[in-house]
């Protein structure tokens, strides 16, 4: 019943040098050092840099629904574990209703011999 978020607070400072402020990051090194590694460990994971996190902040507006600030960050992944598991591109990053930055599609390639086909994040190849 405990509500439980992620944060990540120093970003190119002093005390430690390394941060990005990339909260899939967060999610990624808190899942191995909390070893939730099951996938319902890493869908608590991602909620904890995501909804957890607004509640714990106590942000208004937050949220993919009407009448809420259209604030958030579009992930190349299907789900919340392919978006930590594969560290996803963000395709676009929207604040207030403005889209602020936008990354075209990562478009991965395999090349075995005998086949020629994609290969999509997902696993999932097309020929």
């Amino acid at each position: 019943g405990i509500t439980v978020a992620f944060g990540h607070d120093c970003v190119m400072d002093p005390w430690y040098s390394l941060g990005s402020g990339d909260m899939l990051e967060v999610a990624h090194m808190g899942l191995h050092v909390a070893q939730m590694t099951s996938q319902a460990g890493m869908r608590q994971c991602f909620d904890a840099v995501t909804t957890n996190a607004a509640k714990v902040m106590g942000l208004q507006g937050y949220g993919i629904e009407a009448g809420k600030d259209a604030s958030f960050v579009l992930l190349q992944a299907r789900d919340p574990i392919e978006a930590i598991r594969l560290r996803a591109t963000r395709l676009k990053v929207w604040r207030k209703g403005h889209l602020l930055s936008e990354t075209a599609p990562t478009v991965p390639h395999l090349s075995l011999p005998g086949r020629t086909a994609a290969a999509h994040q997902s696993g999932k190849r097309s020929t």
